[in-house]
């Protein structure tokens, strides 16, 4: 943080300009504020039912559903995600149970998180620019299509946003001393706990406090030329509370992570927590790993953003130099994004825009009459009352957007509920279910893998193999999904040529041939690789006939190997599928596959 300390120390009161202008705008500015959060909840709300469900959210709700079940997640279940996030939704899947909305109400539940990060957009805000831009600077962070949306889903992302701007907001607060960067660490620190991505905001903010060190410190040299050699023990001073403040946020930062590395280590978990969030994650030739052009772009695009947070600390008044931090934070954090990080989401920029629109909202709004009460310019009240305009117009932009990005008339979280309850009415609790990442949420999984990008390339390079088949045989895993879409080529032909259709879902068994020869007295020819209780089903009226040479009354347990089917009666076709399914009411035959 070097002299950051001494150079970001804030005014008590945000500075209203020269005109006097009240800090909150006029009533009807205030009125316009209210409706536009109104409709912001509103929006919000509605979005949780109608926006479509992203694959990381049941693996999410995997995950946190784990920790109830006394599983220990990176060593029982994988999961390449930090830890915290899961262990805070843990308690609320319990109260929830076994519920296909189980989605739609962690969605909900993501409603003061979302809340938390406009307050800290707002709060951050309102200590370097005012209440006015600070209000401004949460709806249009709220506002915000991607913000907006990413954070509408149930995803890690959310939380690891709110308590980075948290952070930020708290290290920027009136008195940048111990207690406070102590206070700021740790909230960085429960935000690592929260997404290993932190490391790169750390290496921002670590930028940005050096590069604020270094410009405010260039005009404390030259002070200290001028005044000579009583400046010595002020510079020894300044140093040796520069140091004191980062090792109190270097204290801070490391609580959590200690606490979940103790926590692991103490279970004999720790090469697997090791593996899972950061090995896993580490794999050359995805994404920007290895060699990128865009690195390039790093050392220039780096120089413009000091280059312009020296302007701010020379013509800004009233912490210019905190609005320097910021800016020089909020851009690099999104150049590290940009040029650095190997895999570039939308979910990453989510702790970017509360940043960026402080910075939006407070330069339209404070900057130009800060400027005039530095130079006493009468051209900057022109621009000062056409740029208050701006925000409102933003805003309103932004509103029209949200619509027509996402409609508001989609089928949303419907899809996922209904494979979910239908996954549950197929299943005991004690039941395995392959899936991908987790869809099936409440029951336990034959493959330790998520198959998620990661785990997906390590497979197509071999470094992990593919045991899919093998993990459902010895499992006796009958329940997979009917869209077989993102498993491995292997697994994709195991399950086609092994599992038959029953609604979203797919269970063990196959179509029987039902062709002339099987009238003649021909018997129908089956091969069972999953070892279950298996039904023969027809299309018209129950199916009889001779099973295996043995009279057909009803579920068999057959082991794997050839079997074969005589049928004397039931119309259409014929199927053997899990038995667990036909007594259910699924059955290949229903309308969409499904339950009749």
């Amino acid at each position: 943080m070097g002299r950051v300390g001494s150079a970001l120390q804030p005014v008590d009161v945000a500075p209203n300009g020269p005109a006097g202008r009240p800090p909150t705008g006029g009533r009807g500015e205030r009125r316009v504020l209210l409706a536009l959060s109104g409709a912001l909840i509103l929006l919000r709300v509605a979005y949780a039912f109608v926006y479509p469900v992203d694959t990381d959210e049941p693996q999410h709700l995997h995950i946190a559903w784990a920790w109830t079940k006394g599983l220990l997640p990176y060593r029982d279940v994988f999961d390449n995600h930090a830890p915290l996030f899961h262990v805070l939704s843990a308690p609320l899947i319990a109260v929830i149970g076994e519920d296909p909305r189980v989605l739609l109400f962690m969605r909900l539940a993501m409603l003061p998180v979302f809340a938390a990060a406009l307050a800290g957009s707002y709060a951050l805000g309102r200590r370097l620019f005012g209440a006015r831009a600070g209000a401004w600077a949460a709806i249009l962070c709220g506002l915000s299509p991607t913000f907006f949306f990413k954070s509408v889903e149930y995803r890690t992302d959310v939380l690891w946003a709110a308590l980075w701007v948290l952070a930020v907001a708290t290290l920027l607060g009136r008195s940048l001393g111990r207690g406070r960067a102590f206070r700021g660490g740790l909230l960085a620190g429960v935000c690592l706990a929260v997404s290993l991505k932190t490391i790169m905001l750390l290496c921002a903010l670590g930028i940005a406090a050096v590069s604020i060190s270094l410009l405010a410190g260039s005009g404390t040299a030259r002070s200290d030329c001028a005044t000579g050699p009583k400046s010595a023990d002020a510079g020894v001073r300044r140093l040796r509370d520069s140091w004191s403040l980062v090792l109190a946020f270097l204290a801070g930062l490391l609580v959590a992570p200690a606490a979940v590395v103790l926590y692991f280590s103490a279970r004999g978990a720790l090469a697997d927590l090791y593996y899972c969030t950061i090995q896993h994650n580490l794999l050359p030739g995805v994404g920007r790993w290895g060699y990128s052009r865009r690195v390039y772009l790093l050392p220039p695009i780096l120089a413009l953003l000091i280059a312009a947070a020296r302007f701010l600390i020379r013509h800004l008044t009233g912490g210019g130099a905190r609005v320097a931090f910021l800016l020089l934070l909020s851009g690099t954090q999104y150049l590290l994004l940009s040029t650095v990080w190997p895999v570039h989401t939308r979910q990453d920029l989510l702790p970017f825009y509360p940043l960026f629109t402080v910075l939006l909202a407070g330069l339209l709004l404070d900057g130009p009459v800060r400027a005039a009460a530095e130079d006493g310019r009468s051209r900057w009240s022109g621009v000062s009352r056409l740029a208050v305009r701006f925000p409102v117009f933003l805003a309103c932009v932004e509103l029209a957007v949200l619509p027509a990005v996402s409609s508001l008339t989609g089928r949303g979280i419907r899809p996922q509920m209904r494979q979910l309850a239908e996954v549950l009415r197929l299943t005991k609790p004690a039941d395995y279910v392959l899936d991908r990442k987790g869809e099936s949420v409440f029951r336990n999984r034959p493959f330790y893998y998520a198959l998620e990008t990661m785990t997906l390339e390590r497979m197509a390079r071999g470094l992990i193999p593919d045991s899919i088949p093998e993990r459902c045989v010895e499992t006796r895993t009958c329940v997979a999904p009917a869209d077989t879409r993102g498993f491995p080529p292997r697994a994709r032909r195991f399950l086609e040529d092994n599992y038959i259709v029953v609604g979203t879902w797919r269970v063990a068994g196959r179509l029987l041939t039902t062709e002339a020869g099987a009238v003649q007295g021909r018997a129908l020819p089956f091969q069972v690789i999953v070892p279950a209780r298996y039904a023969i089903v027809a299309e018209i009226d129950a199916a009889r006939g001779r099973l295996d040479g043995l009279p057909y009354d009803g579920p068999r347990d057959l082991p794997p190997g050839r079997h074969d089917f005589l049928p004397a009666s039931g119309g259409g076709r014929l199927a053997v599928i899990w038995a667990g399914a036909a007594e259910r009411g699924f059955s290949p035959f229903a309308p969409a596959g499904g339950a009749p």
